[in-house]
């Protein structure tokens, strides 16, 4: 499907296409919790420096950039081993290994282990940091993995109950892979009207100081909101309407 995805990818759409869309456009977006520099909120970073935003924003532009590249090259290598194969349906990290075979032979499921650690790894301050910082601002916690435990106890403790949390959900029967998948389109989906207000925040003085956006990057913004909200607006439209199966 990616192939033909990658090849033709304004012909012989499908509903699994339309809602592979969101996917992609949902992993191209979301890299984890955005923060200022030194983990900073908006309000604290109003008092970096230029140089202090200026480096933060190279960084994040070089994580996105290589995170994209390494997504794309996933796509590629599923593509050309698994789908090839007739295997167009993984729901185990053992048929994922699968695909490099080809490459490591006997060792796919030693190079796959370790990239399933690394991976665990940086879910923690990632998945299970973006709902700790997400529950910590709502409820107007201390927050931030810069902060000493004993300064931010609520914001560690939502941190420490997502990630074990997390670890209890590989005991249930949900399958982890079509939760994975099925995540990253919902979080498409609400991507819309969070990018929309994002754009029109990081618009205003009183809200972003010096730092408002402004110019080439402000269209780059609204390029991406309105890309993504196509991609949401097509899924929404083949669910109703019925895009072939």
């Amino acid at each position: 499907m990616e192939q033909r995805f990658l090849h033709h990818p304004c012909r012989h759409l499908r509903h699994d296409d339309l809602t592979l869309s969101v996917f992609l456009a949902s992993l191209a977006g979301s890299r984890g919790p955005t923060r200022g520099p030194s983990g900073q909120t908006a309000g604290e970073s109003a008092a970096a420096s230029d140089a202090d935003v200026r480096t933060y924003s190279r960084g994040h532009a070089y994580r996105d950039g290589v995170s994209n590249f390494i997504a794309f090259a996933i796509i590629l290598t599923t593509a050309a081993t698994l789908n090839k194969a007739g295997i167009t349906s993984v729901a185990t990290s053992a048929q994922a290994a699968e695909a490099l075979r080809p490459i490591a032979g006997e060792f796919a499921f030693v190079v796959f282990a370790l990239g399933i650690v690394g991976t665990g790894l940086l879910a923690v301050p990632v998945l299970a940091g973006s709902v700790a910082y997400a529950i910590g601002e709502a409820c107007k916690w201390p927050v931030g993995l810069s902060r000493e435990p004993g300064k931010a106890t609520a914001f560690y403790a939502s941190l420490g109950a997502s990630t074990v949390l997390g670890m209890a959900l590989t005991l249930t029967p949900l399958d982890p892979i079509k939760a994975l998948y099925w995540t990253a389109v919902i979080n498409g989906l609400v991507a819309v009207p969070v990018m929309v207000v994002m754009m029109l925040m990081t618009a205003q003085q009183r809200v972003m100081g010096q730092f408002t956006v402004n110019g080439w990057l402000r269209w780059l913004g609204w390029a991406a909101t309105c890309a993504m909200a196509v991609c949401a607006l097509r899924m929404i439209v083949g669910w109703i309407v019925g895009a072939p199966a």
